[in-house]
């Protein structure tokens, strides 16, 4: 298997502020349909969440990027 550049390009291709706005839109969603005291339209919203690009992207974001234990070895031994 080899390395593929496109993958790191598109990373930094990538509109992370529009990710954001997608997410908390849907965040919005959650948050009034629990006011509104529909748990079933609740649940289909989180679901939606769980399965949306954006909601993924962010989390590796997190993980990779921003995450203060970035720099510590992980079990390969080895840093980014």
């Amino acid at each position: 298997m080899t390395h593929n550049t496109s993958y790191s390009d598109d990373w930094k291709d990538i509109r992370w502020k529009q990710l954001q706005k997608t997410l908390f839109r849907l965040q919005k969603r959650i948050f009034k349909a629990i006011r509104e005291g529909d748990k079933a339209k609740a649940k289909r919203i989180q679901k939606l969440v769980l399965s949306s690009y954006a909601a993924r992207m962010l989390a590796i974001r997190q993980v990779t990027q921003l995450n203060q234990g970035r720099k510590t070895a992980g079990i390969d031994g080895k840093r980014l």
